[in-house]
């Protein structure tokens, strides 16, 4: 008896230094930077299905339409993206200042479905890319939770689109896992596969990167680094993101 009080006591000392110092993991004034920029990601494609008139006339001249179903599959995608914005929302209502960004986009154009599609293929990919890499600037579990779960919901979308617009969507010869994108990079307004600046505005800032480093992203994993600029760590993000390909072939090209 006396032994199994002794263990007992044992254990219940580790927890108590377990618990003492596993520090406050619960999401803090440090991500509100990361919410807020990953709301924008959201809400740009949530705007993005809902700037025109989703019917199946207009997606009749997509490419695959009779066997994609596009017109019921774009639906059940807007309910996904809506729900992914609402979960953003409840994120960030935990978080003392926090602000919905209000924001005002601009849209690449698309004359009918098939520019359309085209277009919701690239930006799902690289939309899922962006919260790939947002998972490493939180220390928060609930944080990088969304984010893992709102990246593996857009390749899910991107990979359906994906596989109703071209043949091969794994080549043999790849080299790099699915493509992620700094922040910093996918803010650039330049038109390099991954950015998006031109479309997102001046709607919210790059955050940085946890415990005051950088985070520098490769074809196959991330590493922590001494802080460099934001314009460095972006321009680091695309030469690994470039080394990386070919990818799979659905985040290949490039942003209009």
């Amino acid at each position: 008896m006396r032994f199994l009080s002794t263990v007992s006591q044992l254990l219940l000392a580790g927890v108590a230094v377990a618990q003492g110092s596993s520090g406050n993991c619960s999401p803090s004034s440090s991500d509100v930077q990361v919410v807020e920029y990953g709301y924008a990601l959201s809400y740009f494609l949530d705007r993005y299905y809902n700037q025109v008139a989703l019917n199946q006339t207009f997606l009749m001249s997509a490419t695959n339409d009779s066997d994609a179903e596009y017109y019921p599959n774009f639906q059940g995608i807007q309910r996904l993206n809506r729900l992914g914005v609402r979960a953003v929302q409840q994120l960030g209502s935990r978080i003392s200042g926090f602000t919905a960004p209000n924001c005002s986009f601009t849209f690449p154009s698309a004359s009918g479905g098939d520019e359309f599609v085209k277009n919701a293929l690239t930006l799902e990919s690289t939309v899922a890319g962006a919260y790939i890499a947002l998972a490493g600037y939180t220390q928060a579990p609930e944080v990088s939770f969304l984010w893992a779960r709102l990246a593996a919901e857009h390749t899910a979308h991107a990979y359906y689109l994906a596989s109703n617009q071209q043949d091969v969507l794994f080549p043999a010869n790849s080299s790099g896992l699915v493509p992620a994108y700094s922040p910093a990079f996918v803010l650039s307004t330049d038109s390099q596969k991954g950015n998006m600046g031109r479309y997102l505005g001046n709607c919210v800032t790059a955050p940085p990167a946890p415990c005051g480093q950088t985070l520098f992203i490769g074809p196959l994993g991330a590493t922590l680094a001494a802080n460099v600029s934001a314009s460095a760590a972006a321009s680091s993000s695309a030469s690994l993101s470039a080394s990386a390909t070919p990818s799979p072939s659905w985040a290949k090209r490039a942003l209009f």
